[in-house]
C-alpha cells in the first residue's frame, strides 16, 4: 500500500512538473507599469497591468486600477504611443481606453481588451514608447513613467 502511495504521488508530480502552459506573447511579456500622482497633486496611486496574450481574438488585455484617488471622480484612461521612439520623445498617438468613476473611498477599476485589428498599423518588432494617464475631470491626475512595447 505504501508503495503505491509513493508511485502514485510520484506520478502526480512528475506530471505537474512537465505540463506546459499556454503560450503568451513571446517578445513582450506582461508588465504592471505604476502611475503616480501628477507634481501638485495628493492622494493616491495606480497601475495598468499591461498583458499581451497574441492570440488571435485577443491581442492585449489591459487592467486599470486607482486607490485613495478623489472620491466620485471620473478618470479617461489614455494610452499615448511614441510609434518607433521607445524614449517618448514626441509624437504621440492618443488613444482614449476606459474611464473610470472612483468610488467613495476613491478605489476605481477597470479594463480594455485590444484585437490584432486595433494594433493593425503599428510595426512589429520596433521599440514603441508607451505613457498612460489617467485624466481626471480637473486635468491630468495620474501618469505612468515611458515604457518600451515591442509588437511581434
Amino acid at each position: 500500500m505504501r508503495r503505491t502511495l509513493l508511485l502514485a504521488v510520484a506520478i502526480i508530480v512528475a506530471a505537474a512538473l512537465s505540463s506546459t502552459g499556454a503560450a503568451a506573447d513571446a517578445t513582450y511579456h506582461s508588465a504592471r507599469i505604476l502611475l503616480l500622482p501628477d507634481a501638485g497633486r495628493q492622494g493616491g496611486t495606480g497601475f495598468v497591468e499591461n498583458a499581451h496574450a497574441n492570440g488571435p481574438n485577443v491581442y492585449a488585455h489591459e487592467q486599470y486600477q486607482l486607490r485613495h484617488a478623489a472620491p466620485g471622480t471620473s478618470f479617461q484612461v489614455a494610452l499615448h504611443v511614441y510609434v518607433g521612439d521607445p524614449a517618448c520623445d514626441s509624437g504621440a498617438i492618443d488613444l482614449p481606453t476606459a474611464v473610470l468613476r472612483t468610488n467613495a473611498a476613491g478605489n476605481a477599476a477597470g479594463s480594455a481588451v485590444f484585437t490584432p485589428a486595433d494594433a493593425a498599423g503599428l510595426p512589429t518588432g520596433v521599440p514603441h514608447g508607451i505613457v498612460w494617464t489617467m485624466t481626471g475631470e480637473s486635468g491630468v491626475g495620474y501618469t505612468s513613467g515611458c515604457e518600451t512595447v515591442v509588437l511581434d
